[in-house]
């Protein structure tokens, strides 16, 4: 049986304040999490419409950092009771060995990180330090047998990089490099 994927956007909460976010660039005053029921609601919903389309469900969870919604593991929790299987999009700053370990023991498959540029432009676009942490957590979800992704958005900023981001991830061994195509927000729309 096929898979059906779902981007599950369950958090506004971050640590970083990328510059082409939608959340922050926007001026959102208010940062917003799905609350537990309606987390179980739409979980519902996925599941009974892959069951009449014959298809398995399987979530892109995201945020902000999904880690940081205050029921984070027991969303895991759940889904590995139920077998769905789901891949996490998020930061690296509460990755540390038991975290990936426990995220791999209730199934997660898969860990997307972002590398927008070598460090100067990386940490100008996302935060200070974030790309020596992004660096460390590749190194520490492929320890715990998940899969490492890394995404790209490209912008004008970053495309002369793009050949040495390429050598960076090939030589931490990344499993998987995406580009993401950069989205105009706020006063650069």
């Amino acid at each position: 049986m096929e898979y059906f994927a779902f981007q599950w956007h369950i958090t506004d909460a971050c640590d970083q304040r990328c510059e082409h976010c939608y959340i922050f660039s926007e001026g959102h005053p208010k940062l917003v999490e799905m609350p537990w029921e309606r987390l179980m609601a739409v979980l519902d919903t996925c599941r009974k419409m892959c069951e009449r389309m014959n298809r398995l469900p399987y979530f892109y969870i995201t945020g902000g950092d999904p880690i940081l919604h205050s029921r984070f593991w027991d969303l895991l929790e759940v889904l590995h009771g139920q077998g769905i299987p789901f891949t996490l999009m998020g930061n690296p700053f509460h990755l540390t060995p038991e975290v990936c370990q426990r995220m791999k023991a209730l199934g997660c498959r898969k860990y997307q990180l972002s590398i927008d540029g070598l460090r100067e432009t990386h940490d100008m676009i996302r935060k200070p330090g974030s790309f020596d942490a992004t660096l460390n957590a590749i190194r520490l979800i492929r320890e715990a047998g998940i899969h490492c992704a890394v995404m790209t958005t490209v912008s004008g900023t970053n495309i002369y990089e793009i050949p040495e981001i390429v050598d960076l991830v090939v030589q931490h061994q990344v499993d998987i490099f995406a580009f993401g195509r950069y989205c105009p927000t706020s006063k650069e729309k």
